[in-house]
């Protein structure tokens, strides 16, 4: 192996494709099951739903919701789709210097709360939310639940921070 490493499993040829399958029904309820669990957090968030693009479909923003987190949900929703992975996957990788050369775009976001919506082996959408920290991932989860998606991604980053906590 070189000193770069091998392709993520979700670059991979078979691995995922890209495909219609998101409704804006089905958008809009996700995000209202998202503000449910902001409030139950107490961050306001501002949440971002893209189609298999990266193409905005949804976006719902709480009031007092921090004003960079517009742009961040947006941008995580968007590195999710195109990078066909969580955006947290992307931290280690960015932080080695692996992944540096791709980050010529602007858009790109390495850390939790953006989460590829994937139906079966299609991605479908992104889903990015921003406000928090940690609670940017309870608020996914939930946001991913209401839609009927995987919540497998955010499951391992609570698990992995509720182990923490009991330390």
């Amino acid at each position: 192996m070189t000193r770069f490493g091998e392709a993520p499993e979700s670059w991979k040829a078979g691995t995922y494709t890209y495909g219609a399958g998101l409704t804006l029904r089905q958008a809009k309820k996700m995000l209202e099951a998202g503000e449910k669990e902001a409030l139950k957090q107490g961050v306001p968030m501002a949440m971002a739903i893209s189609d298999s693009g990266g193409n905005l479909m949804a976006f719902r923003r709480m009031d007092n919701t921090a004003l960079m987190s517009t742009q961040i949900a947006l941008d995580k929703s968007y590195t999710a789709v195109l990078g066909k992975q969580p955006t947290s996957d992307l931290c280690s990788p960015y932080k080695s210097g692996l992944l540096v050369p791709l980050f010529f775009h602007e858009r790109w976001i390495t850390f939790p709360g953006g989460y590829p919506i994937i139906k079966g082996k299609v991605i479908v959408g992104g889903l990015g939310v921003s406000g928090g920290i940690i609670e940017d991932v309870y608020v996914a989860k939930a946001v991913l639940a209401a839609g009927g998606f995987s919540t497998a991604g955010p499951d391992a980053l609570i698990a992995e921070y509720e182990d923490g906590l009991e330390r």
